[in-house]
């Protein structure tokens, strides 16, 4: 049975999808003439963005371990 932890991460990713597709729909909408946006919703998505790749391999690291993630390293065939 997972763990509250990969729940916890799932709902961060999910959040961060939800907040680029409203920062994505709010972007689409017409602007007032006239009018300025204080807050750039192309910014926002870029941060919803950003949480989401970082989420990543913490959400790899939860299901396979350190295993996954060395069999997923490219330092894998390094042999210095």
């Amino acid at each position: 049975m997972p763990g509250p932890d990969l729940y916890e991460t799932l709902a961060v990713m999910a959040g961060a999808a939800a907040v680029v597709a409203a920062a994505g729909w709010w972007a689409s909408r017409p602007r007032v003439p006239g009018t300025i946006r204080w807050i750039s919703p192309t910014a926002i998505q870029f941060l919803g963005v950003i949480v989401f790749v970082l989420m990543v391999p913490h959400l790899l690291g939860l299901l396979g371990g350190p295993d996954l993630l060395q069999a997923l390293s490219s330092q894998r065939g390094y042999r210095g």
